[in-house]
Formats: structure tokens, sequence, C-alpha cells
């Protein structure tokens, strides 16, 4: 048995896959918003440690797909605008990913006022001023990111930020199709609730408040999803 899991031949992607996933992650995450520019192939190659060819091959793919553009006439490559109606990967998992985000972002959360140092506290005012002056999805998608990456990177445990990355990446690419005013108004509400414990070193009271946001959340999602005709699992 040991031999059979040692010996078991390894599924290693070439490297340019390496790339798309990180691009097409940066795109779901609101790192990178529709019409963005691409920093340079020379810049994306020697911060990501591979080849030119490696990222050529990578915006390739990912040109093929409608996610970035090469605009006629100008240089560099852009997040294609209508990246919304492109990110269709909604894979019907969307109950599972808020039952692990309700794990593991409550513990963060909770080492987050544990740990958290006067410069974090500063970084979260900036996510919620951000997502309290965002007028749409984009900018909405990209400080409610830095907002709950923040506070994993406050955990001080990269497991647990490694985990709430993915877990976001996997199920906020269909809701750029749908109004966010809810979601919106909520989620100022719930961070705001989650950064008063938080600055209060409240461990239990930012655990409760991260675990009330993100259920608030959820029933919003799902309602979303319902009026949009999806099918959600319970």
């Amino acid at each position: 048995m040991s031999e059979d899991f040692l010996l078991r031949p390894l599924d290693a992607p070439p490297a340019y896959a390496a790339v798309v996933e990180r691009i097409r992650r940066a795109v779901t995450l609101g790192v990178l918003l529709p019409g963005d520019r691409l920093p340079p192939e020379r810049t994306l190659a020697e911060g990501m440690q591979v080849s030119r060819v490696t990222v050529r091959e990578a915006l390739r793919v990912l040109q093929g797909e409608g996610l970035l553009l090469t605009k006629r006439g100008s240089s560099g490559t852009i997040v294609s605008p209508s990246v919304a109606e492109l990110t269709d990967d909604y894979d019907g998992k969307t109950a599972e990913v808020f039952e692990v985000r309700l794990a593991v972002e409550t513990m963060a959360a909770r080492l987050a006022a544990e740990r958290g140092r006067p410069t974090d506290l500063q970084v979260l005012d900036s996510c919620q001023a951000a997502l309290e002056s965002s007028t749409d999805i984009h900018a909405f998608r990209r400080a409610d990111s830095n907002f709950h990456l923040a506070i994993a990177r406050m955990s001080g445990n990269t497991m647990l930020s490694q985990v709430i990355e993915d877990t976001r990446a996997s199920v906020f690419s269909r809701l750029d199709r749908s109004n966010f005013a809810v979601i919106y108004e909520s989620s100022s509400r719930g961070h705001a609730d989650v950064i008063a414990a938080i600055k209060n070193r409240d461990p239990d009271a930012a655990a409760a408040a991260m675990a009330a946001h993100i259920e608030e959340a959820r029933d919003e999602v799902m309602a979303v999803f319902s009026e949009l005709g999806h099918e959600i699992p319970e």
C-alpha cells in the first residue's frame, strides 16, 4: 500500500497552465478588474519566475477564451470588459463552499483578534472605506476580497490563508452578473462588526461576527441564484 501511494505517477501540469490559473484567479478575486492592463510579459515572467515563452503561451490561452484582449493600435493586454459573461464555471458547490468558509474564516477572525498589529487594523479600515465607496460589482469584489484576505493574513496561518483564497475564488464568478445591492449593504455592515471586534481584541466576538456575516451572505447569495433559476443543492 505504501509503495502504491509513493510510486503512483505525478500529475504535473505544464508551467503555462500554472500561469493561466494565476491570472484567472486574479480576475475572479478582483485583483484584476475588467479593463485593467496586465503588466508586461517580462514583468510577469520575472515575478512568476518562468520564461517569457511560458507567459506568452498562457496569454494566448486566455485570449482564446476571451478572458484577455489585445487591442489594435495599443501595446499590452487587458482583461476583457465583458469578463462577467465569460467566467461561468459555477459547479453547484456553493453550499459546500460556504460551509468551508464558516469553518475557516471564523477561525481566521479569531486569530486576527489575537495576533493583529496596528498596521493590520489600518489595512482593514482601508478595505472598509473602499467597499463603502464602491460603485460597481468589480470595485466591490476587489474591496470585499481584500478585506477577507487581509484577515486571513492577520491570522498568521498560511494554510488558513490558502484555503480562504481557494474558497473565495471558487464561488464568486457567477455573482458578477447579479444585482449586488443587498449583498453590498450587508457586507458593509458585517465587515464593520468584524473590524470592531478585532480592534477590541475580542476573539470570541470576532469569530461570532464573521460567522454572522458569512451566514447572511450565504442566504443572500442563495436567494440571488434562486431568482436566476439556478438549482442550489442543500
